[in-house]
């Protein structure tokens, strides 16, 4: 639909004029303000895009959320936020966690009347199947997640030897303050820390009087005092993580620029856009120049010149009150500063919740899922009933990362990941390598049947064999002499096993990601997005902008 005619229909749902809205944004901002909009808009849809200044005027105005008008003009939030992983790292960083469109539809599933439930290890495809896809709102848990995401840099010394690279860890930080109650151990969990260089995943020892000492058992060199409350700030317990096995993504090409960091205060909170970008570019180690070649990775990937940031208007985004012209570099900063994109549109007194609250109209905004071909059945508004392994998912993990669902390929390391790329593990009792403890969901390149010679150093080949008696096996595997040889940890029970290939067992494809727990959920937790209060609020909601919605059959 072309821009101007779109925009027309949205104004026309509340009974608006394009030239009220003009008149209407003088009224309230000025016709020298940023926020006013032209009554000209129409023609200028054809060469360019109102700025984000202008769209918060038309949210104000039309009450239809911010984040609504960005999709309306091709910013999609949520998808957006889904390119931070196709940005190298050297040092570790907070994620964007934000689900920024509750009514988005979410593909979801049914459980099948399979054979399977039994098994140790099983396809997800052989336990669900698609069902009516959900509002995202439905699978969000109320009101704000009590668990941060980051992901591992190169140079986290503090992490190294526990976690690779690139690896998403998930902290819990309702059990911030247990670093007081561990001993130091090979078995202490791990913390997400912030500190005057930025983020690190470290375990702690407590040396009294509020100090604690960020622990390097694989450079002891590395080691840090720190006081607590002035130099350090706990930001959770790591209780879980998603460990890609390869790598999609190559590693920073250009030397390490830590020397270019310097320590800020790990409580300060920026009021203003110059230093929120300074303090986000410090902790993210990056000069201006590897910050500019970096949005062009991104210009790149979405084929539009605009996301591209020259390191001079870097330079000069650090020195003034007021957000870019273009949203593309909005979007951009927040991307190589791992800023949320929230907290840089509050910074520039442009909140995502400040102007229109009411969701748009489905037809209006680009956000019916593909498989969506026929109208739905109403919607009752009951308690969701999982059984079986979307239970066992709810029990387990507490919450739905929504924010990967955009970013499979990079996590999993798996182009055009599907769902039948995805095992279910969480039945393995016999450890076989001490990458799957714990593992509940393993993705699996079923293009990659060559299991190496020699096992490589540092890099374990963690292969899926399928065996004649239709059960699987998982671990480090090799073939030599056309024997498929799966080698166990040697703190292990079971021994090794031997398969003829394709005669015995054949090869289903390489681990390339690893989902599991680092400790167990609490006993009383439960899915919050299970209470009624929940379900009932939003599914009204639903029914307001769009009538019928979505079931499970």
């Amino acid at each position: 639909m072309e821009r101007a005619q779109r925009l027309r229909q949205i104004l026309e749902t509340k009974g608006l004029t394009l030239f009220r809205v003009s008149a209407r944004s003088a009224q309230i901002f000025g016709r020298q303000s940023g926020f006013y909009v032209p009554h000209t808009l129409y023609g200028q849809l054809m060469s360019s895009l109102p700025t984000i200044r202008q769209l918060f005027a038309l949210s104000l105005i039309t009450n239809y959320r911010l984040c609504d008008w960005l999709s309306v003009f091709g910013f999609n939030l949520d998808a957006t936020a889904g390119l931070q992983f196709r940005i190298p790292r050297r040092h570790t960083t907070l994620l964007d966690s934000s689900s920024y469109d509750p009514f988005a539809w979410i593909p979801w599933f049914r459980e099948r009347e399979s054979d399977n439930r039994s098994a140790r290890i099983a396809p997800l495809r052989s336990l669900l199947a698609r069902s009516l896809p959900k509002r995202g709102g439905e699978l969000l848990a109320p009101g704000p997640s009590r668990f941060l995401y980051a992901r591992v840099g190169e140079d986290d010394l503090y992490a190294l030897g526990a976690f690779t690279p690139g690896t998403i860890v998930r902290a819990d930080r309702e059990r911030a303050a247990d670093w007081a109650l561990t001993p130091p151990s090979a078995a202490a969990p791990f913390f997400l820390i912030e500190y005057g260089y930025g983020w690190t995943c470290s375990r702690l020892i407590p040396l009294g009087k509020d100090r604690v000492l960020l622990h390097s058992p694989r450079f002891p060199g590395a080691e840090r005092e720190l006081q607590m409350s002035t130099e350090a700030r706990i930001l959770g317990a790591i209780d879980a993580e998603i460990r890609p096995l390869l790598r999609l993504i190559p590693p920073p090409s250009s030397p390490t620029e830590s020397r270019l960091t310097k320590p800020h205060e790990p409580a300060s909170n920026p009021t203003n856009l110059k230093d929120l970008l300074q303090c986000s570019r410090r902790r993210a180690g990056l000069s201006f120049r590897c910050a500019s070649s970096l949005s062009r990775s991104i210009a790149n990937r979405l084929a539009d010149e605009l996301y591209f940031t020259a390191p001079s208007t870097l330079s000069d985004y650090e020195t003034l009150s007021q957000p870019p012209h273009h949203i593309q570099k909005i979007l951009t900063l927040s991307l190589l500063y791992s800023i949320r994109i929230d907290d840089f549109l509050r910074v520039c007194h442009l909140p995502l919740d400040g102007a229109g609250t009411e969701p748009m109209p489905d037809e209006l905004i680009p956000r019916i899922h593909p498989r969506l071909e026929r109208r739905l059945p109403e919607i009752e508004v009951t308690l969701p009933k999982y059984t079986g392994v979307l239970r066992s998912l709810f029990e387990e993990w507490q919450e739905l990362p929504l924010f990967l669902r955009h970013a499979l390929d990079e996590v999993t390391c798996i182009k055009n990941f599907s769902l039948s790329d995805a095992f279910w593990v969480g039945g393995i009792e016999a450890l076989l390598h001490p990458r799957l403890a714990g593992a509940t969901l393993v993705a699996v390149n079923r293009r990659a049947k060559k299991p190496p010679r020699l096992a490589p150093p540092g890099n374990p080949s963690l292969y899926l064999l399928l065996r004649r008696d239709g059960s699987y096996v998982c671990g480090t595997t090799l073939l030599t002499q056309g024997r498929l040889v799966v080698q166990v940890h040697p703190r292990s029970e079971t021994r090794s096993f031997q398969f003829r290939e394709g005669i015995d067992a054949e090869v289903v494809g390489r681990v390339t990601a690893v989902a599991r727990r680092l400790f167990p959920a609490s006993a009383d937790a439960s899915h919050p997005s299970h209470t009624r209060e929940r379900c009932t609020g939003f599914l009204r909601s639903v029914a307001r902008i769009s009538g019928p919605t979505a079931t499970d059959d």
